[in-house]
Parts: structure tokens; sequence; C-alpha cells
């Protein structure tokens, strides 16, 4: 069983990396302590098992927008400009 907050469909990813996810589908829809808010930092999985790290930002109900905080992006120089 995975350890993962909520499970994300990577084909549901904006260009801004926010995605909804469904609490009720997650890892965690029966733990009771679960209760994911706006700037909670989550661990997030896909399909195929791959983790990554998220903050929440919206909460609806049973839906929880979050964006995927993806580290290559965060090490990655800019391209200098010309």
């Amino acid at each position: 069983m995975s350890t993962a907050d909520l499970i994300y469909d990577p084909n549901g990813v904006g260009a801004d990396l926010v995605v909804t996810c469904l609490i009720s589908q997650s890892p965690r829809a029966t733990d009771l302590t679960s209760d994911p808010q706006p700037s909670d930092i989550l661990l997030v999985t896909d399909a195929d098992g791959e983790d990554l790290r998220a903050r929440a930002v919206r909460r609806d109900g049973n839906r929880v927008a979050v964006q995927l905080i993806v580290p290559e992006l965060l090490t990655t120089p800019a391209a200098a400009s010309v």
C-alpha cells in the first residue's frame, strides 16, 4: 500500500503543474486524520507509483487541487537570454 496522501492523473496536470485529486480515491481515504488543506505539503503518486511532493492550493469537499513540486525544475538554471 502506498504512503502517498493522494493519487493524481498525469494526464490532468496543467501547464501550471496543478492537478485535481479526489480524497475518496486516495490511499488514505479511510484515514480520519487525513484532512488536506490549502498550503499543506503532501505526497502524491500516479498509477505507476511515481511519488512527488505537492502543495495543496484549493479544497472543495472531496476535491483537492495540488501544485506538483518537480525537483528538476527547481535545480535547472534558466537559459541565458541573448
